[in-house]
């Protein structure tokens, strides 16, 4: 337990209140205590249960924390032979292709199945009440069934695997400022490791922009300020979907950009996972700075270094007929950055960046403030520029925000 909230704790434990008025009362009725004694225990009372509060409002601020955790839920700390549960969330049924296309990625075994949680969002107008609709395969409700068509296709998605996937679908239509509220509230509540949230922008089939949410953008932005668990933000630009075509018995190649930090593990971590599967090729590209940055901890580097470990040598301990190919890019400025994000765009049909929000860099040096989208990262905004001329998708991750028992 981080030292506020055990002090926190401490102080509001050592405040009796009443129960305390009452004992001194008793004592001073049986005159265990003489009336001065009493009248100064009664200012000490008055003084303690005035400034406890004030203190315990200074140390803990439980809106702030309201979905705060002090268990690891994320992807890198799930056993191998564990369950992943995931929540995924569309708004309209053009989220709906790209996301299953995503679930199906995740290669779900025997060993470690998929429970999918699926939530229909829709906006709530007018002065109606708020609705939770929980859906059934068979629905038999007219009001029910009228938002049933949105999760048909999840359904599908379980029938097609079979005792791998299992779906619990959902459909919310509340106030746009409380959906992220339910969001974190069901993460929490059903253990998921992972949200996966579309992104507010729509791209038409010659790669132009064709629609723009903010509504969307204000959710995902509070997501990932309160999530209990990982967060990814799935940028749909229409390669992914190569993934579902029928007749496709191609490969499906997924890169992903290693940078370093908490949250390119957590991707790395995700791309392991995808790369189980027969038809992935996956690609790590590890970025590495031409000079050490000093602001780099050193402990991250350790970490980083354990993570590659089995990438570089490939030596079969992620599965079989994993296909997995290792690259190092060195780079010194956020310019040559750009050029490679660009030079390599093209080359994957999804690409999986961590999010990195806050952490400097010498290889985004002067990008930060260019980023039109902060929640999405330095990368991940730059693969979702619409300076950048590719119709490659891109996934951006943030591990779990634990609460830091390390802090004194």
């Amino acid at each position: 337990m981080p030292f506020r909230d055990a002090l926190a704790f401490g102080l509001i434990m050592s405040s009796k209140g009443i129960v305390q008025l009452s004992h001194i009362c008793t004592f001073r009725d049986n005159k265990i205590i003489s009336q001065q004694v009493f009248t100064a225990m009664i200012f000490c009372i008055l003084a303690n249960a005035t400034i406890v509060p004030l203190l315990v409002r200074f140390l803990y601020d439980p809106n702030s924390r309201k979905y705060g955790s002090y268990e690891q839920r994320n992807l890198m700390h799930l056993k191998p032979d564990a369950e992943l549960r995931v929540l995924a969330c569309v708004h309209t049924p053009n989220n709906i292709p790209a996301m299953i296309c995503l679930l199906d990625l995740t290669c779900s075994t025997k060993e470690s199945p998929n429970a999918v949680y699926v939530i229909h969002l829709i906006e709530l107008r007018g002065r109606n009440s708020p609705l939770f609709i929980a859906h059934h395969n068979q629905e038999t409700s007219t009001a029910a069934s009228s938002f049933f068509e949105n999760i048909i296709p999840f359904y599908e998605y379980e029938g097609n695997n079979w005792d791998l996937v299992t779906v619990k679908a959902f459909t919310i239509i509340t106030p746009p400022k409380l959906m992220h509220d339910d969001i974190c509230t069901m993460a929490l509540e059903k253990q998921t490791s992972f949200i996966i949230l579309p992104f507010h922008r729509k791209w038409s089939i010659d790669g132009s922009l064709e629609e723009e949410n903010n509504v969307v953008r204000n959710l995902n932005c509070n997501i990932l300020d309160q999530a209990p668990c990982s967060v990814g933000i799935l940028i749909d630009r229409g390669r992914i979907q190569k993934w579902m075509k029928p007749s496709s018995s191609s490969s499906f190649s997924i890169g992903m950009l290693f940078l370093g930090g908490k949250d390119d593990r957590e991707a790395l971590t995700l791309a392991k996972r995808m790369a189980r599967e027969p038809r992935v090729n996956l690609t790590v590209i590890h970025l590495i700075p031409y000079q050490d940055c000093v602001n780099v901890v050193y402990w991250d580097k350790v970490l980083d270094t354990e993570m590659l470990k089995d990438v570089k040598q490939n030596i079969g301990v992620l599965g079989n007929g994993c296909d997995i190919m290792y690259l190092e890019e060195v780079s010194n400025c956020g310019a040559q950055t750009i050029m490679l994000i660009r030079s390599i765009a093209n080359d994957y049909d999804l690409m999986i960046v961590g999010r990195r929000y806050g952490v400097e860099s010498v290889l985004l040096t002067g990008l930060s403030e260019w980023s039109e989208f902060p929640e999405l990262g330095v990368v991940g905004d730059l693969f979702a520029s619409t300076d950048l001329d590719s119709r490659v998708s891109v996934l951006v991750v943030q591990q779990q925000q634990c609460i830091n028992v390390n802090r004194h």
